[in-house]
């Protein structure tokens, strides 16, 4: 399992994919701006097998998600507000520190 993971929920995030994927596995929403870089980083994928991409759909909780994660040590999530409802939903999954950072939230 990896320690860390990121998790996306912008919607416009695909140009900055490529380097967020070269350093971690990366769950994204999928749309039509994602679509193009997700396919660029899969191509990418065959030269760099460290790359992992998953495409989520934007119906999709982050409760949800988690569980299909597994258990990493470190999430990232870029585009999502921080309330309370995502709290709980981090603590459920066992995190027990989460910081707000420009993009979104760490939690560990």
């Amino acid at each position: 399992m990896n320690r860390r993971v990121a998790i996306v929920f912008d919607r416009e995030f695909g140009d900055r994919l490529l380097t967020l994927v070269m350093r971690t596995p990366v769950w994204i929403v999928e749309s039509g701006a994602n679509r193009s870089a997700v396919a660029e980083a899969m191509n990418r994928a065959n030269e760099w097998p460290q790359i992992s991409v998953t495409v989520f759909r934007p119906t999709d909780e982050l409760k949800h998600l988690l569980s299909q994660i597994g258990h990493p040590q470190r999430v990232d999530v870029i585009g999502l507000p921080l309330g309370d409802d995502v709290r709980e939903a981090m603590r459920v999954a066992g995190f027990t520190q989460v910081v707000e950072t420009s993009e979104g939230f760490r939690a560990t």
